[in-house]
């Protein structure tokens, strides 16, 4: 029923899926429409913009030449104004030109000398004019065309263009201006129809209108949005400010001369096809998907028949997918023959392989994988015997690198296939994750000797603790009964010398019972805030003078105040025991090195006795310079009544006292030595302390009295 409606809804999201792409095909069409509308009207008005832009930049460069033409005449002649001689010369300068109305020289006061014709009106003073106070304050404004005006003689609208007079010597002159009759000009773009909705819009720089095609009554004169366009055969979007609808803008320079003409088109009017068309595909996407909605009610009715059968198959098809799943396996396959791999992602992951390199040939998997050493052979080994039928299968576990530089453990079956002759010709492989088994594993067998480790300590504390207390009560009587005896011998008789030895001796064996009793006694002593900085600085301070002339102590203590959880009595003895068995390893000569710092720890740490766990830390290092402790050594180091020195020279138990005391605080204890060579670096002992809260302890720590 499950995998039934799981087809059921894969027919209903491929029918949705089929009308999403019926819209999105009809919404893509639209649009590619709507782009191709918009870009025939770019490429339409750009074009219309550009050859009127084209014939205005060549009716502007005819004025400028006529009154560049002017102006030397007048430079270089210097004529009569008054005289009929230039009153013609002027006219027929004007009429090279038929856009120019009036052709005016204006002298340099500002009074107009000269008209290329008679206007009705008198010769009268422009000095107010704009144009006239352009040139005259600028000898490098050259041509400037002055925005529309009346003009005062036939009051007419027009566009005065003007050029600069010089005299020979270079001074201002005067002016020689072009009357451009705006009717005139605005009768020449008549012919021109720029389409419905569609306008001509002649301007200066700042938007200021010149002409308009086809013209409105009652215009505006200013559009200062032109003159913030894109200049170029660029199409933009403006709202209008008469009718307040949005507007198709091409806005093309006129030459090099300050004007914008600009080709407008209602936006409605011309995306029109588009509209036309969009209504079109929308009502085809409409009967295409109640075609689909009528096809997947037939497809779900012939389902319901199919039923019994297709569930079964789904359940199938679920539990082969669910398996590959679950098994979380990474398959390779290599074509001996051709000698071509076909390596799974998961193959990749689990050899440390990057997903884009490239593996074809056998040779590049061998290239990719960083297989451990000692295990190539095993794999060679492996592989060889099955190609040539000595094993039925490949079953190994080896250890690869990945790139974050640690050894995964991978677990590989494979098995080939042969042809008719028996000669293999595929070898397939499946590959697992065994790392976190291996590890398990190792974890296992390390807590299991540390747990029998810490059994056979604690048994031999418990022993050593009951043969102490019974030890020590006979003992007591020893030296009670010596003391009366050593009392009743005379002085320096023999009876009195064998007695003071008896003495002696039982004041060793009341030692030796102490230390049993504190390797025995662990964790009884009352814990304070101890500043273990001032504490190491007592213990050099009391060994120091006892040291050979040969043995120099190097002190590193960075600790500050920072204080830990214990005994001091108890860390005074770790710490002089480490200082006394460093300086025993040295003999006479050598250096002892002591450093204590805080240390702080992100993830948990695996020491030789113990572990550390994150957090705050304090560690104290002790090191010498002797010749190193042997591996076999090293191992039982820390084991009651274990040593190295002859019989009589030690018991054995400081080693473990320090590691009941380290181990009783939280505390772990690291060893790091030569192996026993030569080599003159000598063992360093790291006692890690948790670090407690506080700088300051309460009481500063007592000097144990000496034994």
């Amino acid at each position: 029923m499950k995998s039934s409606e799981r087809l059921r809804r894969g027919i209903i999201a491929a029918g949705g899926l089929l009308i999403a792409a019926f819209i999105g095909s009809a919404v893509y069409d639209s649009w590619r429409l709507h782009q191709q509308v918009m870009m025939a009207n770019a490429r339409e008005l750009s074009n219309l913009a550009n050859a009127l832009a084209a014939q205005a930049a060549h009716t502007l460069q005819s004025v400028d030449v006529l009154l560049t033409d002017t102006a030397g005449w007048y430079g270089a002649s210097s004529p009569d104004l008054a005289s009929d001689a230039a009153q013609q010369a002027l006219a027929q300068h004007a009429a090279t030109v038929p856009e120019v109305s009036v052709l005016t020289l204006v002298d340099a006061q500002g009074m107009q000398r000269l008209r290329s014709r008679a206007t009705g009106e008198p010769l009268a003073s422009v000095a107010d004019r704009p144009y006239f106070q352009a040139q005259r304050e600028g000898a490098g404004v050259g041509l400037f065309i002055n925005p529309p005006l009346i003009t005062r003689t036939e009051r007419v609208p027009a566009l005065v263009i003007s050029r600069r007079l010089s005299d020979r010597h270079g001074a201002f002159a005067g002016v020689v201006t072009a009357v451009v009759d705006l009717d005139r000009l605005q009768a020449m773009y008549m012919a021109i129809h720029p389409g419905d909705g569609s306008a001509l819009l002649l301007t200066l720089a700042d938007g200021t209108l010149v002409i308009r095609q086809p013209a409105v009554p009652g215009l505006t004169t200013k559009y200062p949005e032109l003159s913030t366009l894109r200049k170029g055969l660029r199409l933009d979007r403006t709202t209008s400010p008469m009718d307040g609808k949005s507007k198709l803008v091409v806005a093309v320079g006129v030459g090099t001369a300050p004007l914008i003409l600009a080709i407008t088109r209602d936006e409605e009017e011309a995306l029109r096809p588009w509209y036309d068309e969009a209504w079109s595909g929308a009502i085809r996407t409409v009967l295409l998907s109640l075609l689909v909605v009528v096809t997947i009610a037939a497809l779900l009715r012939q389902l319901r028949r199919l039923e019994r059968g297709e569930q079964a198959l789904r359940q199938s098809e679920e539990r082969y997918a669910m398996a590959m799943e679950a098994a979380n396996e990474g398959h390779a396959e290599w074509n001996i023959p051709e000698d071509t791999v076909f390596v799974s992602d998961q193959w990749r992951v689990l050899h440390g392989i990057d997903q884009d390199a490239s593996i074809v040939k056998s040779a590049d998997l061998q290239d990719r994988i960083a297989v451990h050493p000692d295990d190539r052979l095993a794999i060679k080994s492996a592989v060889e015997d099955h190609l040539a039928g000595r094993t039925p299968a490949i079953e190994l576990e080896y250890r690869v690198r990945h790139a974050d530089g640690g050894w995964r453990w991978v677990h590989v079956r494979g098995r080939c296939l042969r042809d008719n002759e028996g000669a293999p010709r595929r070898l397939f492989c499946a590959a697992t994750d065994v790392s976190a088994r291996k590890q398990a594993e190792a974890d296992k067998t390390a807590l299991g000797a540390r747990m029998q480790q810490t059994q056979r300590l604690e048994a031999l504390g418990t022993l050593a603790g009951g043969i102490a207390h019974d030890f020590n009560n006979i003992l007591a009587a020893i030296l009670g009964f010596g003391e009366m005896a050593q009392q009743n011998a005379p002085g320096g008789s023999p009876q009195r010398r064998h007695i003071d030895r008896v003495l002696q001796a039982g004041a060793r064996a009341r030692l030796l019972v102490k230390r049993i009793l504190d390797f025995s006694r662990s964790g009884v002593a009352e814990r304070t805030q101890v500043d273990l900085q001032t504490l190491v600085e007592e213990v050099v301070a009391m060994l120091t003078p006892s040291l050979p002339s040969g043995i120099h102590v190097e002190a590193r203590l960075n600790a500050g105040h920072a204080v830990v959880m214990g005994d001091a009595t108890q860390l005074y003895q770790v710490v002089m025991n480490l200082c006394t068995n460093a300086v025993q390893a040295m003999g006479e000569a050598g250096v002892l090195g002591l450093r204590l710092e805080r240390a702080d720890t992100a993830h948990r740490q695996s020491l030789l006795q113990g572990d550390i766990g994150p957090g705050a830390w304090l560690r104290l290092e002790v090191s010498d310079t002797g010749c190193g402790i042997a591996p076999e050594v090293l191992q039982r180091m820390f084991d009651p009544f274990f040593t190295t020195k002859e019989v009589g020279e030690g018991t054995g138990l400081g080693l473990s006292v320090v590691h009941g005391i380290v181990a009783d605080l939280g505390g772990a204890i690291d060893v790091v030595s030569d192996n026993g060579h030569d080599t003159g670096r000598g063992t360093c002992v790291a006692l890690w302390l948790p670090l407690a809260a506080g700088e300051q302890p309460p009481t500063p720590p007592q000097t144990p009295p000496a034994e």
